[in-house]
């Protein structure tokens, strides 16, 4: 049997990443997570979604589960509280966007803005090539490959704000502040090149999904997010689910860190505990078993 809850401690609030770690690539949440969400607000304790996803997509997945969570999105940038409008910080500006964009564009690289009214990207119709590709790195994961990439060639088409020339709009529109800038590509030595040519005090740079990388304001992370966050509250325990590099600085900052059996080894080495998987329902398993009162 685990002791996670430390003397003197009279609140659990539970923080989670949701791809990977709370619901797996292109299928339904697992029921036991559901479950233990509402099991812990009964108990007057608190469940965060910590995430990458923007808000919309957030609020789609906390109303298809009948869920009413707060939450961090946006990698850090963002935060919902249930019943109160969102707030925004640590924002990338138009400047950083002039210097990293370019770079970019240079290596003709898939890339979306995200703001707080849309995601921006370009006209579709020149990133064919790079769609194609990314399908083809993704056949080792079968349907689930084919099932992810038919929802993000549809996001890209259908959901996204298509623009020619991004720094024009967001200077046209001074009301969008910019949360992050998110890349899909398909070559890994690619990655590896772009995070060199893109290594500058203006940003931070991380994976956070399959074939992507996300760029944000160094300030902007899920660790300083939570930290944020728990200004507003005193006696808690803190614990953290994640699978993936962004998850680091949240495993940093709250008082038990789990990951998930799919996790990368990086992660697992980073965690305090582990649990079963995300297709599992490693969250709620370990919520049930380790967190909520017998």
């Amino acid at each position: 049997m685990i002791i996670l809850c430390k003397k003197g401690k009279t609140m659990n609030i539970i923080f989670s990443d949701i791809d990977g770690t709370f619901q797996d690539l292109g299928a339904d949440v697992p029921q036991i997570n559901v479950a233990a969400i509402k099991a812990l607000q009964k108990h007057q304790d608190k469940f965060v979604f910590v995430t990458g996803r923007g808000l919309e997509m957030v609020e789609e997945l906390q109303e298809a589960s009948g869920l009413a969570c707060d939450a961090i999105f946006a990698n850090g940038a963002g935060l919902k509280k249930v019943g109160q409008p969102a707030t925004y910080q640590n924002c990338l500006s138009i400047d950083t966007l002039k210097v990293i964009l370019p770079i970019l564009d240079a290596e003709n690289i898939l890339y979306f803005v995200h703001t707080t009214h849309e995601v921006l990207i370009h006209p579709v119709k020149q990133y064919h090539k790079n769609l194609q590709d990314l399908r083809e790195s993704l056949t080792y994961m079968g349907e689930q490959g084919i099932s992810l990439m038919d929802y993000k060639t549809n996001y890209f088409e259908e959901s996204c704000y298509h623009v020619t020339d991004m720094i024009a709009f967001l200077t046209q529109h001074p009301d969008r502040a910019i949360l992050k800038v998110e890349l899909m590509e398909a070559s890994d030595i690619k990655h590896q090149l772009l995070r060199e040519k893109l290594k500058s005090p203006l940003v931070s740079v991380f994976t956070s999904f399959v074939k992507t990388l996300e760029i944000v304001h160094p300030l902007s992370s899920k660790g300083s997010a939570i930290q944020n966050y728990l200004k507003d509250y005193t006696n808690v325990t803190s614990f953290g689910f994640g699978d993936g590099e962004n998850d680091l600085p949240m495993f940093e900052v709250v008082d038990v860190a789990v990951a998930v059996e799919n996790a990368t080894e990086h992660i697992k080495q980073s965690s305090h505990h582990q649990t079963v998987s995300c297709q599992e329902g490693g969250v709620g398993k370990f919520i049930f078993e380790n967190i909520l009162p017998k």
